[in-house]
């Protein structure tokens, strides 16, 4: 018999053991961050988060749009996740890239006022109309 007939274990019962070990601790972690993302309160949060982040996007897009001035979108990706984060459907995350186009001329800002007071006094004057009936 050669020495390459016999075969010996690679791996002691402790040495093996203690992999399944390491596996198990693993496995709960992986577990625990998972019930961790998947409880409704974080769930709602996240969600919660991301309107905001979208509405305040939203928000400075129309801005800009309407007035004119303030910022411009030059940019916007998603962004990947670290690996091995545990990803939730819809919880990617996009980097928008805004560049600042200058003052408002002094034009847009007195028709902005002017807009603002017809709109003001025509509040009033409807909740007046409104309260004497």
């Amino acid at each position: 018999m050669s020495s390459s007939d016999t075969t010996e274990p690679r791996q002691t019962p402790a040495e093996i053991q203690a992999e399944i070990d390491r596996e198990q601790r693993q496995f709960a972690e992986t577990l625990d961050a998972l019930e961790e993302a998947a409880r409704p309160g974080n769930i709602a949060r996240r969600q919660i988060g991301k309107a905001k982040e979208r509405g305040s996007r939203l928000v400075d897009e129309a801005r800009a749009l309407v007035l004119g001035g303030g910022a411009v979108r030059l940019d916007s990706r998603l962004v990947e996740p670290e690996e091995g984060s545990i990803v939730v459907k819809g919880d990617e995350e996009v980097i928008t890239t805004y560049q600042s186009r200058g003052r408002l001329p002094p034009e847009a800002v007195v028709l902005a006022v002017g807009i603002g007071t017809v709109v003001a006094v025509g509040v009033v004057a409807w909740a007046v109309r409104r309260k004497r009936k």
